[in-house]
């Protein structure tokens, strides 16, 4: 019988939690974003490095509204601009080799177009790429961004908005991330 007492309170304390849970009410009780908002691309040229930090053979990275460009300059003073995390390791393109027109990735020695980031030659090639990481990858060409010599900066073409539309589409409010007000995640 007090088997029977201790579980009576609980019963109903789960009838009450699915019935909020199903209920409607609370779905829709918090709305913070409304989705005809939608953030748009905001591409702008920002000022990444000091002109004289980029020297011919070498690789400089900067940061800004929270995107990380890796400048390429190669043996002819040629700028490239790319997202200074490499496929598919994700290693700092600041590390990679500049070999001729080519970036090679240090740990699978994966080989990059030194102005497109297109993916050359073979996938993963290193003996760790080749027995591991190209096993369980696709490849991946280097995310490319337009750069430029403007006085005494190198500049670079990006979407000042990305953080914000990346969060836009994680959060709604502080300590909640989408779907966990309305059961979406779920």
């Amino acid at each position: 019988m007090s088997l029977l007492v201790l579980a009576a309170p609980l019963a109903s304390a789960l009838q009450l939690g699915s019935s909020m849970i199903g209920s409607s009410s609370r779905a829709g009780a918090v709305t913070m974003i409304d989705k005809s908002k939608v953030i748009k691309d905001k591409p702008v040229w920002v000022s990444m490095v000091s002109a004289s930090e980029v020297k011919p053979g070498t690789i400089t990275s900067g940061f800004q509204y929270g995107i990380e460009v890796a400048i390429v300059c190669d043996d002819k003073g040629q700028l490239s601009g790319f997202s200074n995390k490499m496929p598919p390791t994700g290693q700092p393109t600041t590390f990679a080799t500049i070999e001729g027109k080519k970036l090679v990735e240090p740990v699978t020695l994966t080989e990059y177009d030194i102005k497109s980031g297109k993916q050359l030659g073979t996938w993963c090639p290193s003996p760790i790429g080749r027995l591991i990481i190209g096993r369980i990858t696709t490849p991946q060409d280097l995310q490319p961004y337009k750069v430029r010599k403007q006085g005494a900066n190198i500049q670079a073409l990006i979407n000042v908005n990305a953080k914000a539309q990346f969060e836009q589409k994680y959060w709604r409010g502080i300590l909640d991330s989408q779907g966990k007000v309305d059961g979406g995640y779920y």
